[in-house]
């Protein structure tokens, strides 16, 4: 469930960045951010590429580690010009819970939790006869 909620905000968060996109390269270049014209799009892809990755559950803490980058850099550049408490309330429930993820890890339910699952059955070690 933390993972579904922690990737539906993120969704919703680089849809906002996706259809203000100009806005967001303008605080780039405002700010001093080299390449900001690449950069920004490249962290709204990236962000929703690790968004779905963190929603299967594999590669889950790298996937929340860089989610956390992209938090960060996104809550910086994005919000440069209009900072409000919804977005500092939604910059911090992002990074609280990725770091959690990360911390954690993907739990019992995730592509993770199988493939561990199957390597260690994989990996039974007989004992001495």
């Amino acid at each position: 469930m933390q993972r579904l909620v922690c990737c539906l905000a993120m969704v919703f968060w680089a849809g906002g960045e996706a259809l203000h996109l100009n806005a967001f390269i303008q605080n780039g270049i405002d700010i001093g951010l080299p390449y900001a014209a690449q950069i920004c799009p490249l962290v709204v892809i990236i962000t929703l590429i690790v968004c779905m990755f963190l929603l299967i559950g594999l590669f889950t803490r790298c996937a929340a580690a860089s989610l956390i980058v992209c938090a960060l850099f996104s809550a910086f550049f994005f919000f440069a010009g209009a900072v409000n408490k919804v977005n500092v309330v939604i910059a911090l429930l992002a990074l609280s819970q990725f770091i959690n993820l990360t911390i954690s890890g993907a739990g019992n339910y995730s592509l993770d939790h199988l493939i561990t699952r199957r390597r260690a059955a994989k990996n039974i070690r007989i004992p001495f006869r």
